[in-house]
């Protein structure tokens, strides 16, 4: 079996320059809508945890937008290329082994050959990604 290695640094790299660009923008926003800086640092410091709570979750909203349509798109694509070139040799798409649904491809690895073994293991890792992102932030929030 393939070595899976999880590289924290640049998993979490581009959701760190994310908060911090996102609290750039929030200090120039204040210091312009304010009529001095003073002003500017009392408005700050009113931030209150509900608007704290807000933004994690407007930011939690941006990530399952950007999240939901890469991990759906990163499915069909490995799920089709798994029906059309990593089934075995003699098995239809809709057949009686897979008892009329392509679906069960997922859950009958006796019918694919070495190449579909690997694509069923990139659906269903974009399939748990996909349930867990959801399970976390619906715990979080």
């Amino acid at each position: 079996m393939r070595q899976i290695t999880v590289d924290w640094f640049r998993l979490f790299r581009y959701s760190f320059l994310f908060i911090a660009f996102s609290l750039i923008v929030t200090a120039f926003m204040l210091i312009y809508f304010s009529a001095n800086l003073e002003e500017a640092w009392h408005k700050g410091l009113m931030l209150t945890f509900k608007e704290l709570e807000m933004s994690l979750e407007l930011s939690l909203t941006l990530f399952i937008y950007i999240s939901f349509p890469v991990l759906l798109f990163r499915f069909m694509y490995y799920f089709s290329k798994m029906l059309y070139r990593g089934r075995q040799q003699g098995v239809a798409i809709i057949t009686y082994k897979t008892l009329f649904n392509p679906f069960n491809f997922l859950l009958f690895p006796s019918l694919l050959n070495p190449q579909g073994l690997l694509y069923r293991r990139r659906c269903i890792l974009a399939l748990l990604l996909l349930v867990l992102i959801y399970l976390v932030i619906i715990l979080i929030t």
